[in-house]
């Protein structure tokens, strides 16, 4: 990224805050994760709920991803726009305009489907039965999150047999998420242990009943480079890790020099001595925060390490600056690198692409607000 006095010269005619995205870093990332999943013999999706982008999955699919995770239909939707895309939502998509949506799309692209109740399983068949499609169905395996999934290998069986037979549907595979592994638990060789032991018997039970699955998929970005110690895994899927965010740096996930977004903003007072206020506030940065104690950080600003964004209201931010040894001024724009980039994308229609040659484009959020 740019420095701060750079920055408020290419950046002088955009109204802030806006969001900036450095493609240069964006391809670094993009070819991290599949190098990665290239030495392992992993396949790779990504999971598109991050950037929102249709730009930005091409760019993904390039350099060699095999399909798409998206987190909901209207963002499966949005992605349909590539012709011959393979979609997975990995979700429980309940709700019948929501299986009817997915049989139409099914009809024109791969659809598969997270799913871990019969009663989704029965829902799907149904829309896919009326539409003459076929949708595939990933059973999803709580691997210790307890948020999703089933980890009981009859239970597992059961589901999976129940997708294998129904007619309009297709078992695919087992979808796992490791989203209660992130800092050292993330990094150790033994916190992966517990997970197999779960997964083990599961596995085994399912290739027994004549079930082994095609696709094995994991993911979750703390934990990415070390999905290799998931047992069967073959497959990742991998969302944050193409911008990153303040959340994976202060846990040690990546360095500064891979977060590829940031949100640019400007001081507007200065009045109270040793705080700014920047026209950023909880709808441009996404208000959650980076830890839930005392100590809030909502933002990261590279520029000056020492200050710390740490109160949100809907169109102002906070900052402490007693610690800058030389403070931002008023009128200066400051670039931050959000906490949690997925809900930050999420704020905004378009992004500006700070691309290879230098130059500034427009970007639309193709799939921004796609709730449903």
């Amino acid at each position: 990224m740019a420095n701060d006095n750079v920055l408020d010269v290419l950046t002088a005619s955009i109204p802030t805050p806006f969001l900036l995205v450095d493609e240069a870093i964006v391809r670094k990332n993009i070819r991290h994760v599949q190098d990665y999943a290239d030495h392992h013999g992993f396949a790779v999706r990504p999971h598109v709920k991050t950037h929102k982008s249709l730009r930005i999955t091409r760019m993904q699919l390039d350099a060699g991803a095999v399909g798409v995770a998206v987190a909901k239909v209207g963002e499966a939707e949005v992605m349909s726009a590539i012709e011959n895309l393979d979609i997975l939502v990995a979700y429980p998509a309940v709700g019948a305009q929501r299986a009817r949506s997915l049989a139409r799309l099914a009809q024109h692209h791969k659809i598969s489907v997270a799913a871990d109740t019969e009663y989704l399983i029965e829902e799907l068949a149904h829309a896919a039965g009326e539409q003459a499609a076929t949708i595939g169905i990933l059973i999803m395996f709580d691997a210790g999150l307890h948020r999703c999934g089933v980890a009981d290998p009859g239970q597992l069986t059961r589901l999976a047999r129940l997708a294998a037979t129904r007619k309009g549907l297709r078992f695919d595979g087992i979808q796992i998420y490791l989203g209660h592994l992130y800092g050292d638990a993330a990094r150790a060789a033994d916190s992966f242990e517990p997970i197999n032991r779960l997964w083990e018997p599961a596995h085994d039970a399912l290739c027994a009943a004549g079930l082994k699955p095609r696709i094995v998929s994991s993911g979750s970005t703390p934990s990415l480079f070390n999905t290799h110690r998931v047992r069967h895994v073959n497959e990742i899927r991998v969302g944050t890790a193409v911008y990153q965010d303040a959340f994976s740096l202060k846990f040690g996930h990546c360095t500064l020099e891979d977060c590829a977004v940031r949100v640019v903003a400007t001081v507007v007072s200065d009045v109270v001595p040793g705080q700014v206020i920047i026209d950023a506030g909880a709808k441009a940065l996404s208000a959650k925060p980076l830890l839930r104690n005392a100590n809030l950080e909502m933002g990261v600003i590279p520029e000056y390490p020492e200050a710390r964004v740490f109160r949100l209201h809907e169109e102002h931010g906070w900052v402490d600056v007693s610690r800058c040894p030389k403070p931002p001024r008023i009128g200066q724009r400051l670039s931050i690198v959000p906490v949690a980039v997925s809900h930050c994308v999420n704020q905004y229609d378009t992004f500006y692409l700070l691309t290879t040659r230098g130059e500034f484009e427009t970007e639309p959020v193709d799939a921004r607000g796609r709730y449903v």
